[in-house]
């Protein structure tokens, strides 16, 4: 049988994450999120501080001190991207040796001439998601919006950056879906029956 893989993007405070780590335990595979910053770093033999350093952001957001790790190159644009093709190679190598669930990254455009790829996009209601910053990083209301604007900001300038597609736009996915409408439990119920419906 060959792997598949669910690609989730998210905006922040929707609960993307959570989402794909409970359909990963209800599929019975592994989700990657931070683990994949792991996987580029072991493959590569680069730091991973550098892979943690950019991660999501793209090549004219962050300056010269990952450069160390990647031989001394005096272009930290190419350093950058540099890292990005690491771990995009390191995607594609986990992708074909299991089937899997990959949490932002531009995992769909990364992995999409993949035969068996399912991509998400989760979003929520505006005060539920601050809400759910507020909760999860102990922020009051004004500190969580302003978390919230530079997230999505950050996610969508490193995804469209590096991919022909648009962040968060219904076709660059197989399936958008806000989170607030079933509830955390009930889009993981959701989105598991569609896999099912499609595998």
């Amino acid at each position: 049988m060959k792997n598949y893989v669910i690609s989730i993007g998210r905006e922040l405070g929707s609960g993307g994450k959570e989402i794909a780590e409970k359909l990963a335990h209800k599929l019975g595979i592994p989700v990657y999120d931070k683990k994949l910053l792991e996987a580029a770093a072991q493959e590569s033999g680069i730091d991973a501080s550098a892979f943690e350093h950019a991660d999501e952001k793209e090549s004219t957001s962050f300056f010269g001190n990952i450069l160390g790790y990647i031989g001394g190159s005096n272009d930290s644009y190419m350093a950058s991207d540099r890292l990005f093709q690491i771990q995009s190679e390191a995607m594609r190598n986990i992708a074909g040796q299991c089937s899997c669930i990959t949490v932002g990254r531009c995992s769909e455009y990364v992995l999409r001439e993949h035969n068996c790829l399912i991509s998400i996009f989760i979003t929520a209601d505006r005060n539920d998601r601050i809400q759910r910053i507020m909760q999860k990083d102990g922020l009051d209301e004004q500190a969580a919006i302003e978390r919230m604007q530079k997230g999505d900001k950050q996610r969508r300038s490193y995804h469209d950056y590096y991919a022909t597609t648009e962040w968060g736009a219904a076709r660059t996915y197989d399936l958008c879906i806000n989170s607030s409408r079933l509830g955390i439990d009930g889009t993981v119920d959701f989105i598991f029956e569609y896999i099912k419906r499609l595998w």
